[in-house]
């Protein structure tokens, strides 16, 4: 489960989107989001603390590089959902990235989300 967990959702696809939400939500995690672009992204990490995000590679305003190195960076786990495969310059940058290729399975999402997470989250953890 992702009890309490702030899952940035990072996908440009509202379908999709809010698919990916609700399978956050119904693994009692907190869906951010979903966002569609780069610049909406960057904005909501600068008003809201984030776990983990799951982020589309190809986002209305480009490629989400601009996204990634700004969780990556601070320390915040991603894991690709994509149609598509992760461009070389990415697989160079960060060769341990997970990647999921679309239609990614609830559970394995959950799965890889609960891995990137680490241990439950205690109480006192909690984001204010």
């Amino acid at each position: 489960m992702l009890t309490g967990r702030r899952i940035l959702i990072v996908e440009d696809e509202m379908l999709i989107a809010l698919e990916l939400s609700d399978v956050v939500a119904d693994a009692q995690g907190c869906p951010i989001g979903p966002v569609r672009s780069n610049r909406e992204a960057l904005v909501l990490l600068d008003r809201e603390p984030v776990d983990v995000a799951i982020l589309d590679l190809n986002l209305a305003d480009g490629e989400a590089t601009p996204t990634a190195e700004r969780l990556i960076g601070s320390g915040i786990p991603v894991l690709v959902c994509t149609g598509g495969v992760l461009p070389r310059a990415m697989r160079l940058m960060w060769p341990d990235l997970p990647v999921h290729r679309k239609p990614v399975s609830a559970d394995r999402l959950i799965r890889t989300l609960e891995a990137l997470c680490g241990a439950p989250q205690a109480a006192g953890d909690a984001h204010a």
